[in-house]
Parts: C-alpha cells; structure tokens; sequence
C-alpha cells in the first residue's frame, strides 16, 4: 500500500488533471515564520526561482508573507529571473513586523460586541500589512496561484481560500468566491485560543459537491465555516501542492519540540503538555513522508524512471526542505546570530520580536533556504549575493519597543 502524509486527504484534492513545475509552501509560526521566510524568498529569488513558482501554498505566519507576495506580485520588474525591486517587499515585511498586533487586537475583540478578534486581525492586515487598500482574492495573479489555508472546526477539515475557489473536504467547492486577501489570510492565521475562531458566512457563495473526500466523514451542507489557524491541520502547508508540483520547496519555520523537565501535576499544564504532543507527533510524521517521498522521487530520477502518469504517487514529486531547526553549514554565506535568543527559539507572537531578533531571522530564512538549495536543488541555483540584512538595519519605532517590552513575560 502507498503511503500517504498523515491526516491527507490522498483523492480529493490532488489535482489529477493539472500539474506544476514548481511550487511553494511556508509553513506556521506567527512573525518568527513570516521573518524567516522573508529570507527565504529572498533567497528563491536571487536563484531566480522566484518568477518559476507556479504555486504557493501557505499557513499562519507563512500565509502573512505570502499574503503580501500575492498583492505585490504585479509591481515586481523581473530582470533574467529576478526581481529587481523586490526590496519593495522585505521593506514592507518589516515595517510590518513592528506592528502590535495580537494583544489590541484580542482585546478590540473582546470589548466590542460588533466585532471579533478575528475580524480585527483582518482590519490589521488592510490597514497595516496592504498599506490601507482592500484586495480581494479575485485580483491576485493567476500565476503563481496562491493558496492560504485554515482548518474548519466544524467539519474538522482544511479550509482552502484561493482565487480559484474557496473548499472543504466535506462541504465542497465554491468556486469564483470573491473575499478580501486580509480575511484568508486572517482565518490562516488564527492562532487558537486567542486569535479564533473566524466564523465565515457560506450561504452567500455557489456550492458544488466537487473535490470532497468520504474519506474524513460524510458530506456536510455548506452554512457556516467556523475557522482557527491552518496549523491545526497541517502547519507546513505541503496537503493542496504535493500532488499538484513535480518540484516542492518547503519552509519550516515552526517552533522545534523541547523537552521539559516539569512533573506536570497540574490538570491544566499536563493537558497542554498532551496536546502539544500530540500535535508535535502529527507534524513528525507529516515531515518524514514529506521527505521520504522526496526521497523516493530522487531515487527514481536517478534509476532513469519516466515521470508520467505510470510513475507512483509517492515517487512523483521532487523537493527541497529546510527548517528554522536546521543547523548552518561552514560555507557561505555564513550566518552570523546576533541576538541572545537563536532563531528557532524565538516565540510564535505577532508583536515586534526584537531588532536583533528580526535580522537573524531574516538572515537565517536566507541562509537556511541557500544551503538546502543547493544541496538538493537541481539544476544547480546560482550563488548568493549574501545576507539581506546587516547588524543595526532595524530602527524600532516607540509602538515596537513598548509591544516588546510588555509582551516579553509571554511566550507562546
């Protein structure tokens, strides 16, 4: 029997009729994710494989980063492959990533009973990440086609909201769903207990029984989607393009699992402690099929097999892998931690992490990204020009250096 990445949905959405060259994912973690894949990006586009991207596919903190890319993908001037003014971007990122976002936003939540905290981190993302502008998902680019995902608690399914259509496994497909970027993005990156749920009206949109999967329960009629972070689901993003790309490149820039010495006698931290186990063993498993099927593809590359449709579903797609986890290699260019904190243990917050803080991540999202390219990227990439960011780039506003200073006693 094939295997299949734990918690997939192997038939119902993997694109049979359609297949892409190259395609994307970032994965969770609030603004440490969105920094480090940044970076990242920056790398992908020096190799000049930034404008190849046929798709993205994101979640949480990956989907903040990529929410941006999609609305100021038009703008881009690519040169032989690159973008030359894609300094319009990292400029954007981190303006953004001084922004107070998580407590206000909880507590305009709170204590208005016209709003929900959800619905003021999408007022956030249009007012601060899209410079007061409202795109919708029907004005992003058709190519790269960019997905930002969710997990439905009502139907214990990933939620998919695209220019294309917005699905779930078990309610179907409404395609042509026109919503704003900030609310996709909002709904992927609502960060339970205190950023979620994001409860979404479906009546309004035309539902077809397409791409649903009797797999993970019987269908459900479409009425309300009541939506919490993509990462409940599956935090790195790879379930809509695994079986779309014959190439994948993944960015994992979510939190590493950390032993504890605590005896845990209270009912309320030992429950914590098994969830967090639990969700540490899905995401395991999900990364280990991820490479393996990497693996298995290399493989038959290397014994001349045909990449068609006689090729298995579990050898057919080649990828590349890098981790916010992943340890630097001697050569260039070198990463060089400037903060106190290393960058896989900065917190999952969405309020200023730091000055330092935002240089390593940045740096490390490059560095990561170039030594796995090169690595395991064939053809061969390009050289890197070196590290977007030097010590000192990052000037705090006041805002920032109060949200980090009132924010430091929690880390999530």
């Amino acid at each position: 029997m094939e295997p299949i990445a734990a918690g997939s949905a192997p038939d119902a959405d993997d694109g049979k009729a359609e297949r892409y060259d190259l395609g994307l994912c970032l994965s969770g973690g609030g603004y440490r994710a969105m920094l480090f894949h940044a970076g990242a990006l920056c790398r992908l586009n020096e190799a000049g494989l930034l404008q190849k991207l046929d798709m993205v596919s994101s979640v949480s903190g990956g989907s903040i980063a990529a929410g941006l890319l999609a609305v100021l993908w038009p703008r881009f001037t690519f040169v032989n492959g690159s973008a030359t003014n894609f300094d319009i971007y990292l400029d954007r990122i981190l303006d953004f990533s001084q922004v107070f976002l998580d407590a206000p936003s909880i507590f305009k939540g709170l204590f208005n009973p016209f709003s929900s905290v959800a619905r003021e981190v999408a007022a956030c993302y249009e007012r601060h990440l899209f410079a007061g502008s409202k795109p919708m998902l029907k004005s992003l680019p058709e190519k790269p086609w960019f997905v930002f995902c969710s997990s439905n608690l009502g139907t214990g399914s990933l939620f998919r909201l695209s220019r294309r259509y917005i699905a779930d496994y078990r309610i179907g497909v409404a395609y042509h769903a026109n919503l704003p970027v900030a609310t996709a993005v909002a709904a992927s990156s609502a960060f339970p207990p205190f950023l979620s749920p994001l409860r979404l009206d479906l009546t309004p949109f035309a539902w077809k029984n397409d791409k649903l999967d009797p797999n993970v329960g019987t269908p459900v009629p479409p009425s309300r989607a009541v939506l919490t972070d993509g990462g409940v689901y599956d935090n790195h993003g790879i379930e809509p393009a695994l079986k779309r790309c014959r190439w994948l490149l993944v960015s994992d820039a979510g939190a590493p699992w950390q032993a504890s010495k605590a005896g845990y006698r209270n009912w309320f931290s030992q429950l914590k402690r098994v969830a967090d186990t639990t969700d540490n063993q899905v995401r395991s498993l999900r990364r280990r099929d991820l490479v393996a099927r990497f693996q298995a593809a290399k493989d038959a590359d290397d014994r001349g097999l045909a990449n068609d449709a006689t090729r298995p579903d579990f050898a057919a797609t080649r990828g590349v892998f890098w981790s916010i986890a992943s340890k630097p290699d001697a050569t260039e260019p070198t990463f060089v931690q400037t903060a106190a904190t290393a960058p896989p243990d900065i917190g999952t917050s969405l309020h200023f992490l730091g000055s330092e803080e935002t240089v390593d991540l940045v740096n490390w999202g490059y560095c990561a990204a170039d030594q796995a390219l090169r690595g395991w990227y064939e053809p061969a990439v390009a050289a890197g020009k070196g590290v977007p960011l030097k010590p000192g780039d990052i000037k705090p506003g006041r805002c920032a250096r109060v949200s980090k200073t009132v924010m430091s006693g929690f880390k999530v």
